[in-house]
């Protein structure tokens, strides 16, 4: 169900994966064992899609993860390292929206979705706000999302991290239950007892290679005896007991500081406990206990890794390249990276994945009142301080101020308004949310369309919380109804175009707090070196040539003239140059950075 063919990754100087290869059964788990910065992580999300190889092959299902990428995303489920659930949904809307992409019916998601609550104990909740649960509960609903396209491959990375014992053994039970249905599982987890609870074969790695697999059985086996363990009354004993420990046996010892244990696979156990027992006694040292026990996994894991997670540090291997997946010789297959495909999506589901996304975010917007309010204030302290503190110093030839100013506020609450959409979408990369989405079969410019499309109607109810506060600081039109809507419907689309600016910034940054600061850069720039607060001919010369011919100043004297019926010259059609030039150019570069964001 899953082969892995000399797969290499590489980050800068780290080899995230050298070569690896990997086998899993139909209707098996498999689980993946190692240090952190092994290499796990890695690997599902190559195997899920979310990466490309830079060497090698890999198949899911019959489907190469990079060429067939689009098919493949609806055979497999995803859960990551947190749980990648919308706080601000209910329960039963986030497995709902999750459905959508799947392209199921209104009627099946809703059926699937209610499944799932009553299969993971979440009927009660169902209606509640996920920011209400509780980690357990959030855990849960994120294993059951991803179990709504009834996945034939499940990817679970380190799945009850942060788990209560209950709830760990509550998504023991379930995988237990996928797998008997036929469901294929590969595990990833740092839990010994897990992977020897439910994988039938495991793999352990370290540096990005593999070091050991088998049954849990047989890689106990491999430590060829059982271990000592001496347990010691006082830490100071530890590295001491240690030494003389290590005299008796070929294997290093291991310490244990927060059990005060030190520990040795060793043959011979009698005749090493009497020993071990005589020389510690004869230094001093006292003793809890000490004893021969079976190995574990634990033990089987340290001794395979302890060494090199510790030497490695990040799970790095430098010692060898990546294999060039440009040069490829006779009778070798050809990379991932070579063999892509593009696959198209229907226009119609597009828009229908466009149209979840949008209507997610309004929800969360919806939700969270506190966002319309700072997306008002802000321009209307703007409003405020041009029109009343302002506005006194500052002459305009043959017109008031405030006829001059309003419409520039305009332009700024719209643009206010799409920085929303960097911090959002940075957030949702922090979340996990994003990696959830592009493991869906789902369009790729969905999310980004969504989003922009969300944070367009925020920017719209700004807009008209604007023309409201400017009548009442004194603004008039001065032009008929048609003008006044073409001059409204111009900031509408800057804003939205604009908007994609602020989605790359936030595929840029990764961080919401970087991203909002980050967004505040053009915003400022571009409107305080413009015709918004004085005209152009007050500036400096220097600056005027640049405060002239830049999208913020054509828009809004396009506006201004339309609002005031006056000849707008050719600003109206130089500013729906300006703005549809931004959303090509953004628009590309933000749908690229969206298909290689590695968050």
């Amino acid at each position: 169900m899953i082969e892995v063919e000399a797969v290499g990754k590489r980050f800068g100087s780290t080899q995230a994966l050298a070569d690896f290869d990997l086998v899993v059964e139909e209707g098996k788990v498999l689980g993946l064992l190692g240090p952190n910065g092994a290499g796990k992580t890695t690997l599902v999300r190559i195997l899920a899609t979310l990466l490309r190889p830079d060497s090698g092959r890999a198949t899911v299902a019959g489907c190469d993860v990079v060429a067939d990428a689009a098919r493949l995303r609806s055979l497999i489920g995803l859960t990551g390292q947190f749980a990648a659930v919308d706080e601000l949904l209910t329960g039963r809307e986030n497995l709902e929206l999750v459905g959508l992409f799947y392209q199921l019916s209104k009627a099946e998601r809703r059926r699937r979705a209610q499944d799932v609550l009553e299969r993971f104990a979440l009927t009660d909740a169902a209606e509640k706000l996920v920011k209400t649960y509780s980690g357990g509960m959030r855990r849960r609903l994120d294993v059951g999302a991803s179990l709504i396209g009834r996945p034939r491959v499940l990817f679970l990375d380190e799945p009850t991290t942060g788990l209560d014992p209950r709830t760990r053994n509550g998504v023991w039970s379930f995988v237990e239950d996928l797998v008997a249905d036929g469901t294929t599982v590969l595990l990833t987890t740092q839990y010994m007892e897990e992977a020897e609870h439910l994988a039938h074969r495991i793999v352990v790695m370290d540096a990005g290679a593999v070091v050991a697999q088998g049954t849990a059985g047989e890689l106990k086996d491999r430590l060829g005896g059982d271990v000592l363990e001496a347990r010691m009354s006082s830490t100071r004993d530890l590295e001491r007991a240690a030494a003389l420990i290590a005299e008796l046996g070929q294997s290093v010892p291991r310490i244990d500081p927060d059990q005060r244990s030190v520990s040795m696979p060793t043959k011979g156990a009698t005749r090493v406990l009497i020993a071990a027992g005589e020389r510690l006694q004869a230094e001093g040292i006292a003793l809890e206990d000490l004893g021969i026990r079976h190995p574990s996994l634990d033990d089987v894991f340290l001794s395979l890794t302890g060494d090199s997670a510790h030497a490695q540090g990040n799970g790095a291997r430098t010692d060898r390249g990546a294999p060039d997946p440009s040069k490829v010789g006779p009778g070798q297959r050809p990379t991932s990276k070579q063999t892509a495909a593009h696959v198209p999506r229907p226009t119609a589901a597009g828009a229908r994945d466009t149209g979840g996304v949008a209507k997610r975010n309004l929800l969360r917007i919806l939700r969270n009142p506190r966002l319309l309010v700072i997306s008002a204030i802000q321009p209307a302290m703007l409003l405020v301080l041009f029109r009343y503190v302002l506005g006194g110093a500052i002459h305009i030839p043959g017109g008031s101020y405030v006829d001059y100013i309003v419409p520039a506020v305009f332009i700024e609450a719209v643009m206010i308004g799409g920085m929303a959409t960097a911090i959002g979408l940075a957030d949702d990369l922090g979340s996990g949310i994003i990696d959830r989405f592009r493991s869906l079969p789902m369009a790729r410019s969905a999310v980004l369309a969504g989003r922009t499309l969300a944070d367009l109607a925020r920017g719209v109810f700004a807009l008209a919380l604007m023309v409201g506060l400017g009548l009442l600081v004194g603004f008039s039109f001065h032009a008929g109804i048609g003008a006044i809507l073409a001059g409204l419907a111009l900031v509408i689309f800057f804003g939205y175009c604009f908007s994609w600016i602020y989605a790359t910034i936030g595929l840029l940054t990764k961080d919401p707090e970087t991203a909002q600061v980050a967004g505040i850069l053009p915003f400022f720039i571009l409107v305080f070196a413009s015709s918004a607060i004085v005209p152009v001919a007050t500036m400096p010369s220097w600056l005027q040539p640049f405060a002239r011919h830049q999208p913020v100043s054509i828009t809004i004297n396009a506006v201004r003239a339309l609002l005031q019926g006056e000849p707008t010259h050719d600003w109206v059609w130089q500013s729906l140059a300006w703005s549809t030039g931004i959303l090509v150019v953004f628009f590309t570069i933000a749908v690229r950075l969206y298909r290689n964001v590695t968050a």
